[in-house]
């Protein structure tokens, strides 16, 4: 289905240079930024043009395609029957039809039109309207029937590659998304969908990848922007999402998907009360991470009871939730309700995945609750060696598929239990946190690492780059990764860092 666009305010600038222009030079900026993908710059000039030529079929015909990428299927409707009306339609007429009426939420109209066409097109709408239905048996019939009917099928792949995707065939998905990109490289479609795909596979790089080409491709695109942002903000590269967060929030404000974003900056910063400003008007929201996150900062704040029922919902709905069962168990403690903090962070903190902070909780609302006698079970159950492997596994694998925001938290995990002690965590930690940007936290975590192990050519880079990559010390990083090189000179990893220091 047609991905809703970003909606533009009018610039001054823009009325004033359009003072003075023919139409037939009006109609041709508006052909190039309908061609730019710049949506609502052609609505403006096209707009204008109705209002001196109301029934000219080129201006409307254009008008209509711009409205249908704008998602105005209200208005695309308008204007198709304005041109039908005139007698002069495109071979497209029913495929344009078909599309706002989809828009729409008229289902039954849209498999009106598509009964007459016989193309991918047809087949994609027909799938569409289907799902629209509930009926996804069809659906899928019809998006297998388009794969051997003619015309353009990259639409059509990408969006049967995402139904597989939601029905659980990743492999069928990867596949049909591949197809629509292979038709249309540059495609918006296309893109998402294998930006989707990726992301299922638990490849972020290559998420980001095509959300990034997307949203340069197609600079209104609402769906390729958030995308990208989210990915950004899943690898804990807060400081990239940081400028695209506020270019969305100038032009969406006040959408709840934005604000949850800004307040995800927030809490980076730990400013929990505007946090909690941002989030409280949107308290109601079906979104779990929205929920999760306005409950965190109502803990934050010392208001447990107000962040309970919150957290207990959550739970409800997904019982694995970890963050959501610490918040809670932080809240009852919090409230005085050690019993139920007990009950609440028992379950994990006796198990493999607890961290040193469910340890402290457990103990904290056993001796709360009177039961010190039962402290050592979490300990006994799961103990220490069997979390550390686990996590320093996690780590490894989070540090291979460049999720700094993962690797962040569980280093931290595994600093809580090996303290400054261990230079695989110092050293890890800091390199995550540099690909995350927080250089302040990156480089003294480097610097504790190189007090314990001053020669290891490993550690060295890390320092040595981290120091060029910040700016803080260019030359003396510089120095350090050449003597890292002098130790391991087979290492490539820091010929490379030591050749892009060298040129920056």
């Amino acid at each position: 289905m047609k991905k809703n666009r970003f909606i533009f305010a009018t610039s001054l600038a823009l009325a004033l240079a359009a003072c003075g222009m023919t139409p037939e030079e009006r109609f041709d900026r508006a052909e190039e930024a309908f061609a730019a993908h710049l949506f609502n710059e052609a609505r403006l000039d096209l707009a204008t043009l109705l209002s001196e030529k109301p029934n000219d079929p080129a201006v409307l015909e254009l008008f209509a395609r711009t409205q249908l990428q704008l998602g105005d299927g209200e208005g695309a409707i308008a204007t198709l029957a304005r041109l039908n009306a005139g007698g002069s339609v495109p071979e497209d007429f029913l495929a344009l039809s078909a599309e706002a009426e989809l828009l729409r939420g008229q289902f039954d109209k849209v498999l009106a039109h598509t009964e007459e066409m016989d193309s991918a097109e047809g087949s994609r709408l027909t799938a569409l309207a289907q799902i629209g239905q509930g009926n996804m048996a069809a659906a899928a019939t019809a998006f297998e029937a388009g794969l051997g009917r003619p015309g353009d099928s990259s639409r059509l792949l990408a969006d049967y590659a995402v139904f597989q995707l939601r029905t659980g065939n990743r492999e069928r998905a990867a596949e049909l998304a591949g197809q629509a990109l292979a038709v249309d490289p540059k495609g918006l479609d296309p893109l998402i969908a294998n930006a989707r795909v990726a992301l299922a596979a638990g490849n972020e790089e290559g998420a980001l990848g095509h959300f990034t080409r997307a949203s340069t491709a197609w600079p209104e695109s609402r769906a390729a922007l958030l995308g990208r942002i989210g990915v950004l903000g899943d690898m804990g590269r807060m400081a990239e999402a940081r400028p695209l967060i506020e270019l969305a929030a100038s032009r969406m404000p006040g959408e709840p998907d934005i604000v949850y974003l800004q307040a995800r900056l927030a809490a980076e910063g730990q400013d929990w009360e505007k946090v909690r400003t941002l989030l409280q008007p949107l308290e109601r929201s079906e979104n779990l991470n929205l929920k999760q996150l306005y409950a965190h900062s109502l803990v934050e704040l010392d208001l447990p009871e107000q962040a309970m029922p919150i957290l207990s919902d959550l739970l409800a709905r997904a019982p694995n939730a970890v963050a959501a069962r610490r918040l809670l168990a932080r809240a009852q403690i919090a409230s005085d309700n050690a019993d139920a903090a007990f009950a609440t962070i028992a379950p994990l903190a006796a198990s493999a995945g607890g961290s040193p902070q469910d340890i402290a909780l457990y103990a904290q609302a056993a001796r709360a609750a009177g039961r010190t006698e039962e402290i050592g079970a979490a300990l006994a159950q799961a103990p220490a060696p069997e979390r550390v492997g686990r996590l320093l596994a996690a780590g490894d694998a989070a540090l291979a598929q460049g999720k700094w925001r993962s690797a962040i938290d569980t280093y931290e995990d595994l600093r809580g239990w090996t303290g400054d002690s261990n230079v695989l965590v110092l050293n890890n930690l800091a390199f995550a946190y540099g690909q995350a940007g927080d250089f302040g936290t990156a480089i003294p975590l480097a610097q504790r690492a190189m007090a314990l192990a001053p020669r290891n050519p490993s550690v060295m880079d890390t320092a040595g780059w981290l120091m060029v990559q910040s700016g803080q010390d260019h030359s003396g990083g510089l120095s350090l990764l050449r003597e890292a090189q002098k130790l391991a000179p087979q290492d490539r990893a820091i010929s490379a860092h030591i050749a892009e220091a060298e040129q920056a």
